[in-house]
């Protein structure tokens, strides 16, 4: 098995016996996932195909990889040439079936990513539908739309998409991991070679061309497939719900909470960056309840200290940090794409909808 159980997962600590214990049945379940796409494939279980062009952003490993930067790249990339529609899941919303998302939506009607997409792009449609299809058909007859962007849909296979995007972590290789249970594979890694682009995401700054290289012998992508390597950036800190983009930067000690699946690099961050005395780790998607407020406000009454937390975290806090006995504040983050290879990525996605588009 070598080193198929250093899987990291920071959500759940697993001893390397369990680990062990639990490979039988990650064989079972690799299994499964692995016939249900050969038929998808032999065209046994049906994909969707539409005219319009529908790029799939998605993952392999389980949360935390960052397709929703990816996904905000490819909107400020297309959105002043074409009518784009955001197609989600809406994970862990408290509401269900296909929804065209409307200006009183919260983070709890359509799900927390798609809320902040909508947010900070306010002229593109966004839907959530657990079943894309029936997504697709609220976006068809619903909504004036040239391109679709579907987010975390790399294994919902009943639509088609033109063009798919898979993200992996650079911390979580693939080839270091196995399908669950015992590691955070929703299906076998080979499941790679269905994507037109593979982006390596969340590498060091300063990844050299040998880490490069490396990585690459490791992928093995087709002759058709491009890899390329992109950082997360962070932003300067921003008061939520506050329209003013350059506030006075917060100096005094800060409470630093994450609410997403892997907090480690937001937490690196403000260590760097501010007086952090304090850390509060919530589950990914968490929904902030009453308690969980008055136990952030215990943490907050001390004079001068304020909070600072995800971009993520902030659209489900923003109408609850009013109940806050301080400042409140999140840091935005950014993808970033390394060795000047930008161009070479733009001009890829932009072939595709070009050349599927009814709009050029």
């Amino acid at each position: 098995m070598g080193d198929l159980f250093f899987c990291q997962n920071e959500n759940r600590i697993v001893s390397m016996r369990l680990r062990k214990l639990l490979y039988p049945f990650s064989i079972v379940y690799g299994g499964i996932t692995t016939l249900r796409n050969k038929l998808f494939d032999a065209g046994v279980l049906s994909s969707q195909s539409y005219e319009l062009p529908i790029i799939s952003v998605g993952n392999i490993t389980v949360g935390g990889t960052g397709k929703t930067p990816l996904t905000e790249y490819l909107i400020r990339l297309l959105n002043d040439e074409y009518k784009l529609c955001l197609l989600s899941r809406g994970y862990k919303r408290q509401t269900k079936g296909a929804i065209l998302a409307q200006p009183d939506c919260s983070a709890e009607t359509i799900g927390d990513e798609p809320f902040q997409i909508m947010q900070k792009f306010p002229g593109i449609n966004v839907v959530v539908a657990e079943k894309r299809i029936e997504g697709m058909e609220l976006i068809l007859s619903g909504t004036k739309t040239d391109l679709v962007l579907m987010d975390d849909a790399y294994q919902h296979r009943y639509v088609k998409p033109g063009f798919s995007i898979l993200v992996i972590d650079y911390n979580r290789p693939l080839w270091k991991d196995c399908p669950f249970p015992a590691g955070n594979l929703r299906e076998a890694s080979k499941g790679q070679s269905r994507a037109d682009i593979i982006v390596v995401n969340k590498c060091p700054d300063d990844l050299s061309e040998d880490d490069k290289a490396y990585w690459l012998s490791k992928l093995k992508a087709t002759n058709e497939q491009q890899v390329f390597f992109t950082t997360i950036r962070y932003g300067q800190p921003q008061m939520i719900g506050e329209v003013d983009k350059s506030p006075v930067l917060p100096a005094g000690e800060m409470v630093a909470l994450a609410g997403i699946a892997q907090p480690s690099g937001f937490f690196n961050h403000v260590n760097k960056s501010f007086k952090v005395v304090e850390k509060m780790i919530y589950p990914d998607h968490h929904h902030f309840s009453t308690i969980d407020i008055e136990l952030i406000a215990t943490k907050l009454k001390q004079p001068g200290r304020g909070l600072v937390t995800t971009e993520k975290d902030a659209v489900r806090l923003k109408g609850l940090a009013k109940n806050l006995p301080a400042k409140c504040w999140f840091v935005p983050i950014e993808l970033e794409i390394l060795f000047n290879e930008e161009k070479q990525f733009e001009n890829r996605i932009r072939n595709y909808v070009r050349n599927h588009s009814n709009n050029s």
